[in-house]
């Protein structure tokens, strides 16, 4: 799956797995984790999350990758936020206050680009990945993270030979294999989320199971 499929999602507006709430989860499950005051937020795959701007808000430090530029302008556009551009090597930065979105491509970060990451805020990126790319996106955490960070992990499982992804389906199983041994995984919760998501019930799931994960660093 390459980049200008979600550039073309974005342009043609075909993103309905963007949220138009603040992910509840966050409410219920982020003082699970060590966060600090200030801390450094990492969101991959970032899109225009409403997400970003609540952890703004709550006077924590987000950096954000995105390979659609719409997406980002859209999201500090729809904020009402002026972003200063800046121009890397690698990637275009938009910055504002305490948000710095990059506008390119995931697989391009190097660990200096996240040396100051606390917590990984993983939604919707490992499930919008193919399972040819997601042992890469893990690989590259791992590479790349410091040993401190910790991941919030929201996944999905469902029958995916009733519809194909994305989102992709990763089961619990695969969650492990992806990031044992290098990380611990802790299951936080699971809830059937069919009934109150009728676009996947029609078509064809019976099911639609959704974990959420705190999933750390193992110690050697």
């Amino acid at each position: 799956m390459e980049i200008n499929f979600w550039e073309q999602r974005w342009i043609d507006n075909k993103i309905a797995f963007h949220q138009h709430i603040i992910n509840p989860y966050l409410i219920d499950y982020l003082s699970n984790f060590q966060l600090q005051k200030q801390a450094v937020v990492f969101i991959p795959l970032c899109g225009k999350s409403l997400d970003i701007a609540w952890f703004a808000a709550q006077q924590h430090s987000v950096l954000g990758i995105e390979c659609s530029e719409k997406a980002i302008k859209d999201f500090f556009k729809e904020q009402e936020l002026d972003a200063k551009i800046e121009q890397s090597k690698t990637f275009t930065h938009y910055k504002t206050n305490n948000i710095t979105l990059l506008h390119g491509d995931f697989f391009k970060l190097d660990p200096q680009d996240l040396k100051h990451v606390d917590i990984v805020y993983d939604r919707a990126s490992l499930v919008a990945l193919p399972e040819d790319l997601r042992q890469r996106y893990v690989n590259l955490l791992t590479q790349a993270l410091p040993d401190k960070a910790e991941i919030f992990l929201v996944s999905l499982e469902y029958n995916q030979t009733a519809m194909s992804g994305p989102p992709f389906s990763v089961n619990h199983n695969g969650i492990i294999h992806l990031f044992e041994p290098d990380f611990s995984v802790n299951l936080l919760h699971e809830c059937n989320i069919i009934e109150s998501h009728l676009k996947f019930k029609e078509r064809g799931l019976t099911y639609l199971l959704e974990r959420i994960y705190k999933i750390t660093r193992t110690t050697s």
